[in-house]
């Protein structure tokens, strides 16, 4: 004797349930649906693409960060009469942030 899949004598009534419930929609309806899971797909598909294009950015702001730092660790290296005047006012103003942050 074979024994049978309990669950597979069950399909056909799970099919004519799915059935039942559809069939009792209206073309409104269906339309709605369809639209609403276009919807849904761009939706996601907009959030995907700004997150990536977020993260894009967050790199580019600190490669930025990083070469404005190499720039001026080279003109704090320099002595005060060499430094151009406008990064001498960086300078100053990033050694005294130095100090205040050590001092906390």
């Amino acid at each position: 004797m074979h024994r049978m899949d309990s669950s597979s004598h069950q399909m056909p009534y799970w099919w004519s349930a799915c059935l039942a419930f559809f069939s009792t929609l209206t073309l409104y309806d269906c339309v709605f649906c369809i639209g609403a899971a276009i919807s849904a797909f761009f939706t996601v598909k907009t959030y995907y693409a700004s997150r990536r294009e977020r993260r894009q950015q967050l790199e580019e702001e600190r490669k930025r960060t990083e070469m404005l730092r190499t720039y001026l660790d080279s003109v704090i290296a320099k002595p005060e009469s060499e430094r151009p005047t406008a990064a001498e006012v960086v300078a100053k103003a990033t050694e005294n942030a130095g100090m205040t942050d050590a001092d906390t």
